[in-house]
């Protein structure tokens, strides 16, 4: 499998990622700004992980992407459904 090139356009499905682009900030940027690791920014954004955030992150999130909470895709909303066959935890915790 090829990678494709830095410049080369790629589309995606990751609404975290899309959100991110619409305010052209770079997964850096985004990391510092919420508090999280740029590789865990990576990993939602290829959705190998679960975006899990605190409050206080969540909070930051959207004044970043400039998104009231509740303009937010579903898929990025905490969820408490512990049927997914995850490890029981919710999307962002307090």
């Amino acid at each position: 499998m090829t990678r494709p090139k830095k410049s080369q356009h790629q589309e995606t499905n990751s609404p975290f990622k899309r959100l991110r682009l619409n305010v052209k900030l770079s997964q850096e940027q985004l990391a510092r700004e919420i508090g999280v690791a740029v590789s865990t920014i990576r990993r939602w954004e290829k959705g190998q992980a679960e975006p899990t955030m605190t409050v206080s992150q969540m909070r930051q999130f959207c004044k970043a992407v400039k998104q009231n909470f509740e303009e937010l895709p579903n898929s990025l909303l905490p969820t408490n459904n512990n049927n997914n066959g995850s490890n029981g935890s919710a999307s962002w915790h307090k």
